[in-house]
């Protein structure tokens, strides 16, 4: 009976660009861990980037086209950022843990009350958790950043007549914004 209320599977067609790119902004993300010289705790986190900047073009790209995020891939991001914040806060970066979880509180409201979907809210979560070891305010930060390029682009979307713009892809670029801000 549940099974025919779920919608059917779409099936994930990634593109060989999607892992050119990942697999640049991977060694990117690496090359400025180690030039921004984060170690210790703040290490744990450089193994969440790699893994955000891998699967950062298929995301933007599927969301710009169909609006949606995979589970294919938020899932796995989530599960290796949580891992490395908990690997963060026991090694002494617990502030920044605390104010991502207070992040992925406040996304979840967004979902539960209907300002975002469920794949904005997995992949936001991932990405809050995966800033979390390098500076406390970078999940703060990173969001805030989402939250500025995604309303602009939203107000010229909404001129333009559209009714909703993918938060997806401006998720991973605040995201990436803020850390590369915390790296300098």
């Amino acid at each position: 009976m549940l099974a025919d209320l779920r919608a059917p599977a779409v099936p994930l067609r990634l593109r060989a660009i999607d892992g050119a790119l990942g697999i640049v902004l991977a060694a990117g993300a690496a090359l400025l861990s180690v030039q921004a010289g984060w170690m210790g705790a703040a290490g744990a986190a450089t193994t969440a980037l790699v893994v955000a900047a891998l699967v950062a073009p298929a995301l933007a790209r599927i969301d710009l086209a169909d609006r949606r995020l995979p589970n294919a891939l938020t899932v796995p991001l989530l599960g290796v950022a949580l891992a490395c914040a908990v690997v963060g806060a026991v090694l002494g970066a617990w502030v920044g843990g605390v104010v991502a979880l207070g992040v992925v509180l406040v996304l979840g409201l967004m979902w539960w009350f209907g300002g975002m979907g469920a794949g904005d809210l997995k992949l936001g979560a991932g990405l809050a958790l995966a800033a979390a070891p390098l500076e406390w305010w970078l999940p703060l930060g990173g969001i805030a950043c989402a939250f500025v390029l995604g309303g602009a682009v939203g107000v010229v979307a909404k001129v333009r007549g559209a009714e909703s713009v993918p938060f997806g892809p401006w998720l991973l670029a605040g995201a990436g914004v803020a850390v590369v801000l915390a790296a300098v």
